[in-house]
């Protein structure tokens, strides 16, 4: 046997034991578990609250703004919460309640506004909410007591009349109103201004010749307010 032959004949063995061997390694490779591949942390889902703000009809949230223009409530009072007393105010008036009636809510509801400024409350609430209910104001004059002599009107003029006396006319915007009675032979007599049944001014005078005077006009919100003297 020569070189060459004796050479081939050596390295067929080593080759095949070679390749047996790599493919018992690919084998095992292949029935090897795989590592899978981790997925990222799932987000927490967050459970999201119902909006404590109640949604307004557009005709709340007008009478909110109307509201908020004309007088200062605060910053606390929620817009709900004005929407809410409208609604209550207009409930009212339409089961035959008056407005004179829901004066006393309204700063029960908004502590600190007068009685001027709740009567406006409730005149926004009128015109934005339940326009049915809503009618043309009225000032009243009233003067009780002894006899007297009564003066009043609004700025400007001078009716006359005598206690007892009632009158009610339509509100307009004058500078002022007034009522004046004054007693001829002593005794007591008291007067009242009233818008749409609400008192903003009285008093009340004793004696001989004694005068009751009542006065109100507008304060820059355009409230009615007393600017009432006595003597």
């Amino acid at each position: 046997m020569n070189r060459q032959a004796f050479i081939r004949r050596a390295v067929s063995p080593i080759m095949a034991a070679v390749a047996l061997g790599a493919g018992l390694a690919a084998c095992g490779r292949a029935d090897s578990p795989q590592p899978v591949a981790s997925s990222p942390p799932a987000t927490p889902t967050k459970a999201v609250a119902a909006s404590a703000t109640p949604t307004l009809s557009e005709s709340e949230l007008q009478f909110v703004a109307d509201v908020r223009n004309v007088l200062t409530l605060g910053s606390n009072v929620t817009s709900g919460a004005v929407a809410s007393f409208g609604q209550r105010a207009c409930h009212a008036l339409q089961s035959s309640g008056t407005l004179a009636d829901e004066v006393q809510p309204a700063r029960q509801a908004f502590p600190g506004i007068s009685k001027g400024d709740a009567i406006q409350l409730i005149r926004l609430a009128e015109k934005d909410l339940c326009p049915a209910q809503s009618d043309p104001q009225q000032v009243t004059y009233v003067a009780t007591g002894s006899t007297a002599n009564v003066t009043y009107g609004p700025s400007g003029s001078g009716y006359q009349g005598n206690v007892p006396l009632e009158v009610s006319r339509p509100l307009g915007n004058p500078q002022f109103y007034s009522i004046s009675a004054q007693l001829k032979a002593g005794g007591t007599v008291s007067c009242q201004l009233k818008v749409d049944g609400v008192t903003i001014a009285s008093a009340t005078a004793s004696g001989t010749n004694s005068v009751a005077h009542c006065a109100m006009d507008q304060n820059l919100n355009g409230s009615w307010e007393a600017t009432t003297l006595s003597g």
